[in-house]
Parts: C-alpha cells; sequence; structure tokens
C-alpha cells in the first residue's frame, strides 16, 4: 500500500503493464536514491499499470499499446509539482502489486544551489520514464482485467490526501503547498474490463440503455469507487485501443466505451458531474512494443464486440418466474426446451443468458436474483444439449424490445413490468 502521510493526490492510472524500481538510475548509478523517501505535505502522483492481455498483447509477436508518450505530459506536471509518485500494476485479480512506492520528485532541496536543482528535476524525470518503460513489460499473474477494482484503490489513496489538504503546509523547500490543486486522476486503458460488475465480454455494445443497466448493476453490487474527492478529475486516454492481435472496436463502439465509462466515473462523484470532472481524450497510443522474450502471459478472457451474427430470444418475466422468484414455472420449461432444440441445430455457436428484474424490489437484491434466473435458464438449456452458455445477471433492465405486433401500440403498465423481468437468449453464430 502507498505509504500514509502523503498530502493531497494527483493520480494518474496507466493501463498497459509493468513493475520495477526507479532505484535502477536513470542517468547514473544511484541518481534515483534520493527519491525513495517522499517529503510530506506534498500532492501524490499514484501510476496504475494494468498488464492485461488486451493491451501488452497475448504473444511476444503482439504489438502491445505503448502509453508511455501519452503519460509523460502528467509525469512532467508532477515533477515540476514536486508531487511524490507511486506505481502499481494489476490485471484480473483486484490486488495492486506497488512497485514504486511513494518517490519523492521534490528537487527544491533547502540551501541547495540552482544548478543542482535542476539536474534532479532532469533525473526524476529521467527515473519515472524509465519506470513506466520497464512497467510495460510486466507479465500478469492473473487473466482478465478488473479496471473499477484499480480505480477504487487509487480513490482510496486520494481520500487520505486529500483529507490532509487544508492542513497542508510550506516544506521549507522553496515552495508553499504543490500548486496543482486538490489532484487528479489519469486513466489510461483500452476499457475492456472482463471482471465483476463491468464485464464487457456479454455487451451488445449497443445503446445507452445498456450503459444505464451497466451503471445500476455496478452500483447494487457496491463494486463503483467510493465518493472521487471533490475537485479532483478523472480522465481517460486511450479507450477502444487494444493490442494488434486483439479484436478491435469500431469507431461506435469505442464512443460507446467513452460513454460507458464517463458514466461510471460520474456515479463516483459527491455532486453531480460535469464536463470538467470526467473527461475522456484521443491522446495517440501506438502499438509498438513487442516482447519477444517475455514469458507467455495467462489465458486472458476476449471481449469480441459482437463478432457474428446475433440472434436474441426474448422471454418475458410472466412466462418464467413468480414475482420474486428465479423457479421457472411449467410452461417456461416447454419454451426453453423448444430453444434449446432449436439452438442445438446451430454447432459452435455461443449462447449468453442475460438475467433482468422489474424495478419493484430492493437495490440489493436486484443482482442476485437476475443472476439465479440467468443461471436457472442456462441449467435448462445445458441439461437440453447446449453447450458454451453462459449467463450473466444484469440487474434492472434497460432497453425493452418494442411490441412486435402491429397496431399493438404500447405496452400496458403490466406488460412494461413482465419485460422489465425478462430474460434475454443472446445466440452469436
Amino acid at each position: 500500500m502507498v505509504a500514509r502521510g502523503l498530502a493531497p493526490a494527483f493520480v494518474v492510472v496507466l493501463l498497459s503493464a509493468g513493475i520495477t524500481s526507479c532505484g535502477d538510475g536513470a542517468s547514473a548509478p544511484g541518481t534515483c536514491d534520493w527519491m525513495e523517501k517522499a517529503a510530506e505535505g506534498r500532492a501524490h502522483t499514484v501510476v496504475l499499470v494494468d498488464a492485461s492481455a488486451s493491451l501488452r498483447g497475448s504473444t511476444g509477436a503482439d504489438r502491445g499499446r505503448d502509453h508511455t508518450e501519452a503519460v509523460i505530459p502528467y509525469l512532467e506536471k508532477a515533477v515540476r509539482h514536486r508531487n511524490t509518485v507511486s506505481v502499481g500494476a494489476f490485471a484480473g485479480a483486484g490486488d495492486i502489486e506497488w512497485s514504486a512506492p511513494g518517490l519523492s520528485t521534490d528537487w527544491t532541496w533547502k540551501n541547495d544551489n540552482p544548478n543542482n536543482r535542476e539536474q534532479r528535476e532532469k533525473d526524476a524525470t529521467a527515473c519515472l520514464k524509465k519506470n513506466l518503460a520497464q512497467a510495460q513489460e510486466t507479465v500478469p499473474t492473473s487473466g482478465g482485467t478488473d479496471i473499477l477494482a484499480a480505480v477504487r484503490s487509487a480513490v482510496a489513496v486520494l481520500g487520505e490526501s486529500a483529507g490532509r489538504e487544508d492542513g497542508r503546509e510550506d516544506s521549507g523547500n522553496g515552495g508553499s503547498g504543490n500548486g496543482s490543486g486538490s489532484g487528479e486522476l489519469i486513466v489510461l486503458t483500452d476499457g475492456l474490463s472482463t471482471t465483476g460488475c463491468a464485464d464487457l465480454r456479454p455487451a451488445r455494445f449497443a445503446d445507452d440503455l445498456e450503459i444505464d443497466a451497466i451503471a445500476e448493476v455496478c452500483r447494487d453490487a457496491a463494486e463503483l469507487p467510493q465518493e472521487i474527492p471533490a475537485g479532483v478529475p478523472v480522465t481517460f486516454v486511450g479507450l477502444g485501443r487494444t493490442a494488434g492481435a486483439q479484436p478491435a472496436p469500431t469507431p461506435a463502439q469505442t464512443g460507446w466505451l467513452n460513454r460507458l465509462w464517463l458514466r461510471l466515473c460520474a456515479q463516483t462523484r459527491p455532486k453531480p458531474a460535469g464536463a470538467e470532472d470526467c473527461r475522456a481524450v484521443d491522446t495517440p497510443v501506438p502499438g509498438s512494443l513487442r516482447r519477444a522474450s517475455a514469458p507467455k502471459p495467462p489465458a486472458d478472457p476476449l471481449v469480441r464486440f459482437g463478432v457474428g451474427r446475433s440472434q436474441t430470444y426474448p422471454l418475458p418475466g410472466a412466462a418464467l418466474f413468480d414475482p420474486r422468484s428465479a423457479v421457472i414455472r411449467e410452461r417456461g420449461l416447454r419454451e426453453l426446451t423448444r430453444i434449446a432444440v432449436e439452438l442445438r441445430s446451430s454447432p459452435g455457436a455461443e449462447v449468453q443468458v442475460l438475467g433482468y428484474v422489474d424495478p419493484r424490489g430492493g437495490a440489493g437484491n436486484n443482482l442476485s436474483l437476475s443472476q439465479q434466473r440467468a443461471d436457472a435458464v442456462a441449467e435448462v438449456l445445458t441439461a437440453h444439449g447446449v453447450r458454451d452458455v453462459t449467463a450473466y445477471g444484469r440487474g434492472l433492465a434497460g432497453a425493452c424490445p418494442k411490441p412486435v405486433a402491429a397496431g399493438s401500440g404500447d405496452r400496458d403498465a403490466d406488460e412494461a413490468l413482465q419485460c422489465d423481468r425478462r430474460v434475454d437468449i443472446v445466440v452469436t453464430k
């Protein structure tokens, strides 16, 4: 964990990969040694590195994304303001491995001459650049990506630091405070979370109603970070940019990813979020890293962006379940058996079961009940010989399919509730 007692936070989350020690030196042996003791009362830059295969590449020949140039301006800003800097890497396990905990960039030592200060400022920037370059060589110990878990860890550091902001005093090293405000959180990621409430493997990347549903699930599952301190902007960089051999989103799907993460960010704010609080920028992130000698990373779940031809079977809740129940009714079993027989004729298809609930239940029960309903339907399909079935509880329903009968008009209140607690079976061939 990052050392305690390090004041206000400027947080950079670099999602691309790696762990090393800045103490290895930049321009000469020992160049970085002075950074090992962080100064009290400085702002804190936290760098989180996503080591997942969708960014770093899954093979030695794959060109992984290099976020170094994109993040250098933020590191230079941290050095300019003499911030403390920490670096950590993560993948799908949710744990952060802190490779550079609490490095000082306070180059303005008391009673020191200007030439020494100038050299230390250059050395600090060189050390951080080298740390980031080496960081991208990390091989993850777990498959998948849990972006929200990493952000929660960063927010915990922000909270500790922001609590000391009002008591910050002049360190006596040539300045008062940090001059950089109350902090900042920069997230460099392709946005492809494959673990937890924001698991995008079953996502359709279709519309904002799906984004609303994911946000509800994350809220009900209590997986959103606790409130990001007021005045701390969050910036996402590189959304939708995957490694060379990985599935890649279309421009429309990249736009959907931008809106998703801005929405999830907005739900962590202590007040209604504005454009200055949550941002997504289109900074170039080249695919230029080769890791021919690196060990093979663990198997990583893929987000396929709806590749292939999909068909959806929407099953109204009344046909399957009693209210607040996950036990399938007899007539529901007959319909599921018919669908299973039809699906068996499409070998090789991927089948996703998406469970939903209507808004009458308590928020704490929405996710568990929708998951139980999805599991129940998946068990019936599997029992009837359907292969490659996965089940996902989506909580409150988002988009509800429009009535298909000619002249049927809008649904009445009861029909809307039945649709809300439906189960969708999505088949991708």
